[in-house]
């Protein structure tokens, strides 16, 4: 049975002399198995990262709610399967009347614990993310505001329209 051999480069003037020394291993050989390991833990790591931020799965219907006049309100997320992991969006219609669609958030994490209420008196829906308030439709006004934790931008309702990727539930 043949010994393992550590390889060593000697290197004089015009001559290169290979020298084994009984009993050790190739170096190159230990450096490519150390560097196939190390890339083979890193890739596992950030695949555990990727999966612990993003937590995929989970695009639908957060909430919705159905107001007495028949008008529909619905926030939906998307997995994106990217660093921008999930796309918040809020879809609003009349009774019988065409879809519009509001920006919340897209690069958000996945949202939990969405809830939408609805104050007739001020006529304004309001949207909360784990009881923090995020967004809200003034209906008088057709206002669309965002933020988190309190409003920082209002912009007209809808932005566009278009039909959500969700059904109404």
């Amino acid at each position: 049975m043949r010994q393992k051999s550590l390889a060593a480069f000697v290197s004089l003037p015009r001559l290169a002399v290979y020298v084994e020394l009984p009993g050790m291993d190739n170096p190159l050989r230990t450096i490519a198995r150390v560097t196939i390991w190390a890339v083979a833990a890193l890739a596992i790591m950030a695949t555990a990262l990727f999966f612990a931020i993003v937590q995929p799965g989970g695009s639908g219907v957060l909430a919705s709610l159905r107001l007495p006049d028949g008008s529909e309100y619905m926030v939906t997320q998307r997995c994106n399967w990217s660093p921008e992991p999930y796309t918040v969006a809020f879809y609003m219609r009349p009774a019988g009347g065409k879809w519009g669609w509001c920006y919340i958030d897209h690069q958000a994490n996945r949202w939990s614990s969405v809830a939408m209420t609805y104050e007739p008196n001020s006529d304004v829906i309001t949207v909360t993310k784990q009881g923090t308030w995020q967004a809200a439709l003034d209906r008088k006004r057709n206002a669309f505001s965002i933020g988190n934790g309190k409003p920082r931008r209002d912009v007209q309702a809808p932005q566009e329209y278009s039909p959500p990727n969700y059904a109404f539930r």
